[in-house]
């Protein structure tokens, strides 16, 4: 049991860190693709929503360390959590082919996006509102075609 926790924990580490030191520069303009969201589809998938819920919240509360947004992501990541873990253990033992999973990263990316910036406008910690709808689709997308390329890669 604690080596399951502190395999989860490891593995959030090294996902933030991943998005802090090589995805973040690799953004046009606002837009960069959320690698700690598809490794807590990971998580969901493979954990019960306990473990999935408090993987959501350490991570964003991770990340909003790091960027120093206090809470912007925490929201948002565990809310998504909360919402899609009835969803995807729906699609746990099916077998998705690229265009499901691509629609599927890319709704539930956009929901993630959605509640991070709404929760931005209403705290007013962060500009969101000038690049909104950049946020929002082309985050969304580039996450969806990252989590799709590596759903490829794991099935060969």
């Amino acid at each position: 049991m604690k080596s399951d926790l502190i395999k989860l924990g490891l593995i959030g580490l090294i996902a933030v860190l991943l998005q802090l030191l090589i995805f973040r520069h690799l953004s046009y303009q606002a837009i960069e693709p959320d690698i700690v969201l598809l490794v807590l589809m990971w998580v969901i998938i493979t954990q019960n929503r306990t473990k999935a819920l408090l993987f959501a919240a350490t991570t964003g509360l991770l990340t909003d360390f790091f960027l120093d947004l206090w809470g912007l992501n925490l929201l948002a990541k565990t809310l998504t959590t909360f919402i899609v873990y009835p969803l995807l253990i729906q699609f746990k033992e099916s077998r998705l082919i690229f265009t499901q999973v691509f629609l599927l990263l890319f709704v539930i990316s956009l929901l993630h996006n959605l509640f991070f910036l709404l929760s931005a406008y209403f705290t007013r910690v962060y500009h969101a509102e000038l690049v909104f709808f950049q946020i929002l689709v082309g985050s969304s997308l580039l996450t969806a075609i990252i989590g799709s390329i590596i759903y490829l890669l794991r099935e060969n």
